[in-house]
């Protein structure tokens, strides 16, 4: 592929990346917004079932169970494919409107704040959106081995991804805190500021994403093998790998911790330090700077210390940081804790850009030496089943993730009267996080490496 298709192509990941922001980030503000927002009710109960389940948390369950079905279908049936379209653009094809559409209608509940109307329609258009996601999200990185064949293509080809990406989301999580917090200025409601917002970013994810549908053309690429496995041999050859079990253990414990922590920064601006939702976005930017240098830094430290051992480092430090926020004590401007705030909510920001840069490179090129471990072993491509049923597990903790934030908003709070709730996201997920760093240590980054040579020889 020419220089620009492969620019083209890696448009694709952060223009899902921006609908996964709009469901798990921005959502979550509207659903349940900080208790101090006066023109925005929480849109659901926060009533607990069986003591620990929300509304939030379970229409995200649902989501997640029907689509981690989806996964593993999606990869097999994606590997298997003979369309004249591509055995990955096809799908790509059908995934991305429903993936780009359902996040806007969640803005958009039929029913009262707090009515079971606005569950269902919630919990509906949530399996749309994570159904749409899989079955363009999974064939789209599953064309990743396929064009870039070695180690260091990938890691460049992850790099650029991330150079396209991280800037972009960055930015963009910021851009809707003060979007918002200047719609209020000027007299319009939270609710119609967030709705024209999530449009405007839902239009610029499907010029995204309808990038490496017009740009990649499968039939110049080598080495896309279908597969003539059945679904039962598919799924029990893929869950008796056992490297990839070490990594997709590690990866399903991270997403879990990550993905809690991914919307907080509204609420330590709004909870924990005093401000409004336009100073949270100048917290956000804070880790432009370090999150740059942590991409530069990355090829650098693959070679001296490879991937392995570089994510291991990366997600190790992002647990420690979020660890720290729970030393976050909530204050009003000016008052007895908050420069210590400002210094620990701003120094974790900052310190959590390189990590977060570099986890954005390298898992995918950890998964690439699996998959051509695998290819070694059967003779045929299978990139979309790993990332299929990669995508089973991690949906799971995606959920799950949910749940336990609307869990631990509603029974400690996420108010300036009742900050607790605030303030234990923080050293959940960095937990999470360093447990994650744990397992990755043990991953055989030698032995699959090995084994995957067979596959050159």
């Amino acid at each position: 592929m020419t220089p620009a298709r492969r620019l083209l192509y890696a448009l694709g990941s952060p223009g899902f990346g921006i609908t996964a922001q709009i469901v798990m980030a921005i959502g979550v503000y509207y659903y349940l917004p900080p208790g101090n927002v006066d023109d925005l009710a929480p849109q659901l109960s926060s009533t607990l079932y069986l003591g620990i389940f929300t509304a939030y948390g379970l229409a995200r369950l649902v989501g997640g169970l029907i689509d981690s079905v989806a996964e593993p279908l999606v990869g097999h049936w994606s590997d298997r494919s003979r369309s004249r379209l591509g055995r990955r653009r096809s799908f790509m094809i059908a995934g991305i409107l429903p993936m780009i559409i359902a996040p806007v209608l969640i803005f958009w509940p039929p029913g009262e704040p707090g009515s079971s109307v606005n569950f269902v329609w919630l919990s509906v258009l949530l399996v749309v959106y994570f159904v749409g996601l899989t079955v363009y999200a999974a064939p789209y990185l599953g064309l990743m081995p396929e064009i870039a064949r070695t180690e260091q293509e990938r890691v460049k080809l992850s790099q650029l991804f991330a150079l396209v990406g991280f800037p972009l989301l960055v930015f963009l999580g910021p851009a809707w805190q003060i979007g918002v917090e200047s719609a209020r200025d000027a007299g319009i409601s939270s609710e119609q500021a967030l709705r024209t917002i999530v449009c405007a970013m839902s239009a610029l994810a499907f010029v995204m994403c309808l990038a490496p549908i017009l740009a990649v053309d499968e039939s110049r690429l080598e080495h896309g093998v279908p597969s003539d496995l059945t679904l039962r041999e598919a799924l029990s050859t893929t869950v008796r790998n056992r490297p990839f079990l070490i990594y997709l253990a590690a990866q399903v414990l991270f997403i879990l911790g990550i993905t809690m922590a991914q919307p907080l920064i509204p609420y330590l601006a709004e909870v924990v330090l005093g401000r409004d939702l336009a100073f949270a976005g100048l917290l956000g930017l804070s880790s432009v700077p370090s999150g740059i240098a942590g991409f530069l830094l990355t090829p650098l430290m693959v070679r001296r210390l490879g991937p392995k051992a570089t994510v291991t480092a990366a997600v190790t430090l992002m647990g420690v940081i979020l660890c720290g926020l729970g030393l976050a004590r909530p204050d009003v401007p000016g008052g007895p804790d908050d420069v210590r705030n400002l210094v620990l909510c701003f120094g974790a920001v900052i310190l959590f850009g390189p990590g977060l840069a570099i986890f954005l490179v390298l898992p995918n090129v950890i998964l690439g030496q699996l998959i051509d471990r695998d290819e070694a072993r059967t003779g045929a491509n299978r990139s979309a089943m790993f990332y299929g049923s990669q995508g089973l597990f991690t949906k799971w903790a995606y959920a799950a993730s949910a749940m336990l934030l609307s869990y631990l908003f509603a029974r400690f709070g996420n108010s300036p009267a009742e900050p607790l709730g605030v303030i234990l996201v923080g050293p959940v997920s960095g937990c999470l996080c360093l447990c994650a760093a744990l397992i990755y240590a043990f991953y055989p980054e030698r032995q699959v490496l090995a084994e995957a040579e067979r596959r050159s020889s």
